[in-house]
């Protein structure tokens, strides 16, 4: 069964475990920094794979995130660090992360996750690097930057989703409501080999 979740206006997430009844390895959040009041228009946002699946998997997924809750606002080389340090005991995790701006997105990936940008029915997808968070993180955590538009979508899984998805028609539904278009993916990209995860945003607030 799915966990489905509406962050905030235009955010929204969806995991589903591998084994039907089990709990899942992937997870998703998302971390409001903007202006009490206003929109969603910068945070954080994250997708988490504890490595392997099952509960060993889950717990370095939920380690991972709340660790992140204790300081969204701080740097992705930086958070990641910290990830590092607190999954070290654990199983360790893939993670993506990616800091909304305004105009303006950073993106940080260790491990495979997978993050894209879709403009017009372009996808645009940012490179992750090897390694492990919790057992094996890069020297050197690098970051790519890209620009935002009003109506950009942004797309972040685990590799229980296909690399290859596509979104040839956008339907007016998931503007409304993003979590359709979690529920879609988890349908059509996620073949149930693996834990699943999926966090999107719409970049205006749906």
């Amino acid at each position: 069964m799915a966990v489905h979740r509406r962050w905030a206006a235009g955010v929204a997430s969806a995991t589903r475990a591998m084994e039907r009844q089990g709990p899942c390895g992937d997870a998703a959040a998302w971390f409001d920094l903007s202006p009490a009041g206003a929109a969603a228009t910068q945070g954080l946002l994250a997708i988490v794979d504890g490595l392997g699946h099952g509960a060993e998997a889950a717990c370095a997924a939920d380690a991972a995130v709340q660790a992140l809750a204790t300081a969204p606002e701080a740097s992705l080389p930086a958070l990641m660090q910290r990830l590092d340090r607190a999954l070290a005991s654990l199983r360790g995790a893939a993670v993506g992360l990616v800091r909304v701006q305004g105009d303006r997105l950073r993106h940080a990936g260790v491990g495979n996750t997978r993050c894209m940008r879709l403009r017009d029915h372009h996808m645009r997808r940012l490179p992750s690097q090897n390694g492990i968070v919790g057992g094996g993180l890069p020297a050197r955590v690098s970051e790519s930057e890209l620009d935002l538009l009003p109506g950009d979508w942004l797309l972040l899984f685990s590799d229980g989703l296909d690399e290859s998805l596509q979104l040839p028609v956008l339907l007016p539904e998931w503007e409304r409501d993003p979590g359709l278009l979690c529920a879609h993916l988890l349908q059509q990209a996620a073949p149930g080999r693996d834990d699943a995860g999926v966090l999107v945003m719409r970049v205006g607030g749906g």
